[in-house]
């Protein structure tokens, strides 16, 4: 009989076998993978062609950009010279911020100016993109006439935007470009003085205020053909959106004066051409931004950098520092920039057409999942792309919306122009599929003959409670057509 001892001898020695095996396998297979990591690919040409920024032939003086990033400059101060002035600092300290981004590093790209310009009040009576400002406004006409009177500066800053020609970002692409934007209690402003005006001003004020609501759809409409990121175009989506409710609810009031002469209806009611709509520069911007994090990471793993707290540094151990750089050699830069681009690219693909939501979820559906396919080579920057990919599929179908919308308010339009019976109207939609359908996916708008609205079918994931429809002229408008056409914008 064999001794127990014998046995469990010859079973550890076998254990010891299988796991040295296993651990010779696993540090071979380790090595073949780090030799498969050992080289980066080039780029590729579609990631060179989108790295290459565009030319700025505005000049600073003519950018809104500019303007809007100086827009809180101290009262008396140029904002052209207070916006130059802060995105210049951003440039400057841009590169020794990505290099050491610290707590006391990162405020001082966002310090703030003690003397800025600051809006006094509130003016958010109404949600203009839920609610009808048109509707609503009058209940608070003492209100907004104190707040223009107190934030006439502010408001004056506004309206000069609407005479610059062009938009065009200039801050360096980066994560940590500062936020540029119009104050949003300015913007409520405007739309409530200008409801205001053209309700019950006289018919000069009246002309001027729609002539001045005409002038911010075009203001808009630059910065949406603009060059800049997604924020900005999304913005100007918003403030377009607003823009044609309002006028939608001047064009429904019976009683309300609107220019209905030859020639009116692309002073009065515009329609921009589809590509204005188009998001393909804005994805390019963010490819940039998206590009300088990863160009951050891959300097962040190669010095071996981690946060430091608050009032002291730690010496990191070689341990640390040789884990930051087995990491860092599983991530390849080129390469996970050329998944990026591609990433752009179908982005890109996302075209008007009856499937268009359909290949949008399946765009979605696919980038989700893509990265569990990680594979041996480039490890995590196909898991940064993996998990990045969804982001973005839902803006061109959010863009195409409004520009939906833009076409249902041409419909309102020509439906008071040509004095539309309500019997009448479902037909004029079917005769006139260029203001009555979605231009995305082509679907028909729909007609609530008891509401006297028509609204679109949108296509996008929009946020709760925005509204997508109008409410259509009818009946005889006292005096309709007396009212000047607006002023061409400038």
């Amino acid at each position: 009989m064999i001794p127990l001892s014998r046995i469990a001898g010859r079973i550890l020695r076998w254990i010891g076998l299988v796991a040295g095996s296993l651990v010779l396998a696993a540090l071979l297979l380790f090595a073949l993978a780090f030799a498969i990591n050992w080289r980066d690919e080039p780029l590729s040409a579609q990631a060179r062609a989108l790295l290459a920024l565009p030319p700025d032939r505005l000049r600073p003086e003519d950018n809104i950009y500019i303007a809007m990033a100086g827009f809180t400059a101290p009262s008396g101060a140029s904002v052209t010279a207070t916006g130059q002035a802060r995105i210049e600092r951003y440039n400057e300290r841009l590169d020794a911020v990505l290099h050491n981004p610290s707590a006391p590093a990162l405020d001082s790209l966002t310090s703030r100016d003690p003397g800025q310009l600051l809006f006094v009040g509130q003016a958010d009576f109404v949600h203009p993109l839920s609610d009808s400002v048109w509707n609503e406004v009058a209940a608070h006409r003492a209100d907004i006439e104190a707040l223009l009177a107190r934030n006439a500066e502010l408001c004056q800053r506004y309206q000069a935007l609407a005479r610059l020609p062009g938009y065009f970002e200039t801050a360096r692409p980066s994560y940590l470009a500062p936020p540029v934007y119009v104050p949003t209690e300015v913007r409520y402003l405007f739309l409530e003085a200008t409801a205001l005006r053209l309700r019950s001003g006289s018919a000069g004020e009246q002309r001027e205020a729609l002539s001045e609501l005409s002038a911010d759809i075009a203001l808009w409409r630059r910065v949406l053909t603009g060059e800049g990121l997604l924020v900005s175009k999304m913005l100007s989506l918003a403030y377009l959106q607003s823009d044609l409710l309002l006028l939608a609810d001047l064009i429904a009031d019976p009683h309300a004066e609107v220019p209905v002469g030859e020639g009116d209806a692309e002073r009065v009611a515009p329609l921009f051409a589809d590509g204005d709509f188009a998001l393909a520069t804005a994805f390019a911007a963010e490819f940039r931004v998206q590009v300088s994090l990863l160009e951050q990471t891959q300097y962040l793993y190669t010095i071996g950098w981690s946060p430091q707290p608050a009032g002291g540094n730690i010496e990191r151990s070689g341990l640390d520092r040789l884990g930051s750089a087995v990491s860092g050699h599983f991530f390849k830069l080129n390469a996970t920039v050329n998944l990026f681009a591609q990433q752009v690219q179908r982005l890109d693909s996302i075209a008007p057409g009856p499937q268009v939501a359909a290949t949008d979820r399946k765009l979605a559906q696919t980038s989700a999942t893509a990265w569990s396919a990680v594979g041996v080579y480039n490890p995590i920057g196909k898991l940064l792309a993996g998990l990045a990919a969804p982001l973005g599929v839902n803006y061109p179908l959010r863009a195409w919306d409004v520009a939906a919308l833009q076409r249902l308010v041409r419909a309102g339009y020509e439906i008071r122009r040509r004095q539309t019976p309500k019997a009448d109207i479902p037909a004029f939609l079917e005769q006139h599929p260029e203001w009555a359908r979605h231009p995305g996916d082509g679907r028909p708008f729909l007609w609530d003959p008891e509401a006297l609205e028509i609204r679109v079918q949108t296509i996008g994931e929009q946020p709760a409670g925005r509204r997508f429809s109008i409410r259509v002229w009818q009946g005889a408008a006292p005096g309709a057509g007396r009212l000047a056409p607006p002023a061409p914008p400038r």
